[in-house]
C-alpha cells in the first residue's frame, strides 16, 4: 500500500469514529448526550428562525389578500359598475340597440328604415379563364399561366427599362421607402420630383446639402433620405431601373440550377462561380494571411442549349431555368444578375377616411392569391377573392355606404390586367350604399347600418315601414341598477371578508406552550401529531398587530366620512342604505339594505357613483374607492418593509434582515460545536488508546504467569 493509500484509508477510519473498542463503552451515546446539552442555544435559534418564517409568510399572504380587495376598490371607480344603461327594443329582429354609461334615459322611436347599407361590390362579367375546360390555377405563377387569361390580360414591363412609383407623404419627414422594389437594387435613378420640384440625387448621403433640393437613395435598400423635410401630404414622384441578383451556392455536383425569377430579360453573359480550395483531406488551404486560397471558373451564355460547351450557359428566360455544360462544382458559389418583366395595378377606392390610392407592382412568378393577399391587406379596404367554380373574382368594399355620392367606389384605372385579365368593368359596380331610416320624426342617412346617437348604438337589421302597416320599433334607454346594486352588494361582501380575515388573525390565540418543534422532537412524534402541534405554533403570529388593526381603524374612517364636495343627497353611505351591523364585535361589518340602495340607484345613480369613485385632494373630497384604496396600499406598503415580497432580498426588510442575522449566528455556533464534539472524539480516542495499552500489558504479564485465555 502507497503513501496516498494509507493516508485516505487514516481519513475513512477517521470519519468513521467507531468507539468503545478497547473500553467498551458506548461512545457515541455518551458523546451524543453530552452535545445535547450543548444544542440547546442552536435550536432555540432555529426555533426563533421558524417562527420570523412562518411571522413573514403570514404577512405575505394579507398583502395578497389586501391586494385582490384594493384591485376591487379600482373596480368601484368604473363608471360601468355604477352607470349602465339596459336597452329594450320591441322588435330586436328589425332594430338592436345598446347604451353607454352616459347616456340619457329616453325612447327613441323608428319609423321605418327605407334601406339598409351596402357595400360597394364587383364581380367578373364572364369567366375569368379562356377556356373554361383549362381554368387558370389560383396559385400558378402567372407568367407562366399567362396564356389561360384572356387576351390582352397582361401589360409587361422591364425592371431594365423603368420603374414608376409614387409614395405618399402622410407625416412630414425626410426618409421614405421604395414599396415596388422588393428584393431587387437600384441600379440608375433617371427622375425624383417632389409635388413637381425635382431633386438631384447624390451619390453620398454625407453629401446632402440641406439649401438644396437633393436626395440619397440606398440602392439595396430602397431608402431615401431627403436634404429637406418633405411637408405632409406631399407626392414623391420617382422614376428608376432595377437589377435583380441572384446569389447561387452549389452544394453538390449539378448541371442545372434555376433562378428566383421567371420571364428574364438582359441576363448575364458570363457567370463566375469561386470555391475554396481544398487539400487531400478536404479541408480549406489557406495563404500566408490565413486566408482561404480561392479558384473560379467562368461560363459564358450560349444562345442555344444544344451542344453545350463544356465552359457555355443557357437561360430558359421564360422559367429561369440555367443548363450548364458540365457539373458544377460542389462548394462554388456565383452571383448572376439580370432584369425581369412585371406588370403593374392602380386602384382608388372612397372611404370614410376619404380617397385611397395604392399602385401595386407583380411580377411573373406571383401567382393569382400573391396578388388577391397583397391588395386585401393594403389601405384600400377592399377583400377580393376568385371562385373557382364560377371562374370570376369579386371585390367588394369592407365599409358599407356611399361615399361617393352614387358614383364609383372602386376605381380600376384602366388596368389591363384587372379590365381584361379578370373581367372587372367599373360600370358593373352595385352597391355602396347608405342605410336610410326615419328616427322620432327625422328622415337621416347613416354609412353603415350600426350608428351611434346620444351615446345609444343602433342596429338596423330589416326594412320596415309604418306608413304600410309596418308596426314601429320602439328603443327604450333606462338605468341598470340591478347590476349596479349587484357590484356593490359584491364589494360589501368582499369588504366584510376581508374584516373576518384580518380580525381573525389579530385575535387569533398565541400558544406559547407550542413553539416550533426542534429536529430531534419532529423525530419522536408522528406526521398526524406534528400538523397539529404547528397548528398551535403557527397561532398567534399576527395578534394585536398595529398596522393591521390601525388599517381596520383607517377603513371605518374611509366609510362613514361623507363626501364634502357632493350636492346629492346621497354623499354619505348610510343615506343610500349601507351601515355597519349591530354587533360590535363584528369589527364594523357593513349591511345592505337593498331597497333603499335600490331607490337611491334609480333616482341618482351619478349621485351614488361620485360618492364611490371622486377624486379630490383630501379624504373629505375623494369618494370611498379612493379614501381605501390608499389606505390599504399604504398597509400594504408597511407590511412589505417589514416581510417583504418575492422580488426582495433579505437586506430589503426587517424580517429577512433578522433572518440573517440568526442564520449568521447559527452557522458560528454550528462551528463551535462541531469542534467541542471533535473534541470529546480525541478525548475519547486517547483514552482508548492508553486502555488498549494497558490491556496489552496485562495478557503480557498474564502470559509470563503461565495464563492463556
Amino acid at each position: 500500500m502507497n503513501r496516498n493509500e494509507m493516508e485516505e484509508g487514516a481519513d475513512y477510519m477517521a470519519n468513521l469514529r467507531i468507539g468503545g473498542l478497547a473500553s467498551g463503552l458506548d461512545t457515541a451515546t455518551l458523546i451524543g448526550d453530552m452535545m445535547r446539552a450543548q444544542r440547546i442555544p442552536v435550536d432555540k435559534l432555529k426555533q426563533q428562525k421558524q417562527t420570523l418564517e412562518w411571522q413573514r409568510d403570514a404577512y405575505r399572504d394579507m398583502n395578497l389578500q389586501l391586494t385582490a380587495f384594493r384591485d376591487m376598490t379600482l373596480n368601484m371607480r368604473l363608471q360601468s359598475s355604477f352607470l349602465t344603461k339596459v336597452t329594450t327594443s320591441s322588435n330586436s329582429s328589425k332594430v338592436a340597440a345598446t347604451a353607454i354609461a352616459t347616456a340619457g334615459n329616453g325612447t327613441y322611436t323608428l319609423s321605418k328604415v327605407t334601406q339598409l347599407a351596402t357595400s360597394a361590390t364587383n364581380t367578373s362579367s364572364s369567366g375569368v379563364s379562356k377556356d373554361s375546360n383549362n381554368k387558370i390555377s389560383s396559385t400558378g405563377k402567372l407568367y407562366e399561366i399567362s396564356d389561360r387569361f384572356q387576351e390582352g390580360a397582361f401589360e409587361w414591363k422591364d425592371t431594365g427599362t423603368g420603374i414608376n412609383e409614387k409614395v405618399s407623404v402622410t407625416r412630414a419627414g425626410k426618409e421614405f421607402n421604395l414599396k415596388k422594389l422588393g428584393t431587387s437594387t437600384v441600379e440608375n435613378v433617371n427622375s425624383v420630383s417632389v409635388s413637381g420640384q425635382a431633386y438631384t440625387v447624390v451619390d453620398n448621403i454625407d453629401d446632402l446639402d440641406s439649401s438644396q433640393n437633393q436626395v440619397f437613395i440606398d440602392q439595396k435598400t430602397g431608402k431615401m433620405t431627403f436634404s429637406q423635410t418633405i411637408a405632409a401630404d406631399s407626392t414623391i414622384d420617382i422614376n428608376y431601373t432595377a437589377v435583380h441578383k441572384d446569389n447561387i451556392s452549389i452544394s453538390s455536383p449539378t448541371k442545372e440550377v434555376r433562378l428566383s425569377h421567371v420571364g428574364l430579360t438582359d441576363v448575364s453573359n458570363e457567370i463566375t462561380f469561386t470555391w475554396n480550395k481544398k487539400d487531400e483531406d478536404g479541408k480549406d488551404i489557406k495563404d500566408d494571411e490565413g486566408k482561404p486560397v480561392t479558384e473560379s471558373e467562368t461560363f459564358t451564355r450560349a444562345s442555344s442549349p444544344d451542344n453545350l460547351g463544356e465552359n457555355e450557359f443557357y437561360v430558359d428566360t421564360e422559367t429561369g431555368k440555367v443548363t450548364f455544360g458540365k457539373d458544377l462544382q460542389a462548394g462554388s458559389r456565383a452571383e448572376v444578375s439580370y432584369h425581369h418583366k412585371y406588370f403593374e395595378i392602380e386602384l382608388t377606392t372612397h372611404t370614410s377616411k376619404g380617397i385611397v390610392n395604392e399602385s401595386f407592382k407583380f411580377d411573373g412568378r406571383d401567382s393569382l392569391t400573391t396578388v388577391t393577399n397583397k391588395i386585401n391587406s393594403s389601405n384600400l379596404g377592399i377583400n377580393m377573392f376568385y371562385d373557382e367554380h364560377s371562374d370570376k373574382m369579386t371585390m367588394s368594399r369592407t365599409e358599407t355606404g356611399d361615399f361617393n355620392s352614387g358614383k364609383t367606389e372602386i376605381e380600376l384605372h384602366g388596368s389591363s390586367f384587372l379590365t381584361k385579365g379578370l373581367n372587372l368593368d367599373e360600370n358593373n359596380e352595385k352597391g355602396g350604399e347608405n342605410a336610410k331610416f326615419v328616427l322620432n320624426g327625422l328622415e337621416t342617412e347613416r354609412t353603415s347600418n350600426t350608428f351611434t346617437v346620444n351615446g345609444v348604438t343602433f342596429t338596423v337589421k330589416d326594412k320596415f315601414d309604418a306608413d304600410n302597416g309596418d308596426a314601429p320599433v320602439t328603443v327604450s334607454i333606462g338605468n341598470d341598477t340591478q347590476k349596479a346594486i349587484d357590484n356593490i352588494k359584491e364589494f360589501v361582501e368582499k369588504y366584510n371578508e376581508l374584516i373576518d380575515n384580518i380580525q381573525g388573525k389579530t385575535r387569533e390565540e398565541k400558544y406559547r406552550d407550542f413553539p416550533p418543534l426542534t429536529d430531534e422532537q419532529r423525530e419522536g412524534l408522528s406526521d398526524k401529531e406534528v400538523e397539529r402541534w404547528e397548528e398551535k405554533a403557527k397561532s398567534g403570529l399576527l395578534r394585536s398587530d398595529q398596522q393591521l388593526n390601525g388599517l381596520l381603524s383607517k377603513m371605518r374612517m374611509d366609510f362613514y366620512t361623507p363626501l364634502s364636495t357632493s350636492s346629492s343627497e346621497y354623499n354619505q353611505l348610510a343615506a343610500i342604505g349601507i351601515t355597519t351591523t349591530k354587533n360590535y364585535l363584528e369589527g364594523g361589518k357593513l349591511e345592505i339594505n337593498e331597497d333603499k340602495l335600490k331607490e337611491a340607484l334609480e333616482k341618482d345613480p351619478e349621485g351614488v357613483f361620485n360618492l364611490f369613485a371622486a377624486d379630490g385632494d383630501t379624504p373629505a373630497e375623494q369618494g370611498i374607492s379612493r379614501r381605501l384604496r390608499d389606505s390599504v396600499s399604504q398597509t400594504m406598503d408597511s407590511i412589505t418593509q417589514r416581510a417583504g415580497n418575492g422580488a426582495k432580498t433579505n437586506s430589503q426588510f426587517t424580517i429577512g434582515k433578522n433572518l440573517d442575522d440568526i442564520n449568521k449566528r447559527i452557522a458560528t455556533m454550528e462551528a463551535r460545536l462541531n469542534q467541542k464534539e471533535q473534541g470529546y472524539w480525541s478525548q475519547f480516542a486517547a483514552m482508548e488508546k492508553q486502555m488498549q495499552k494497558m490491556n496489552e500489558q496485562m495478557n503480557y504479564m498474564m502470559s509470563q504467569f503461565g495464563y492463556t485465555s
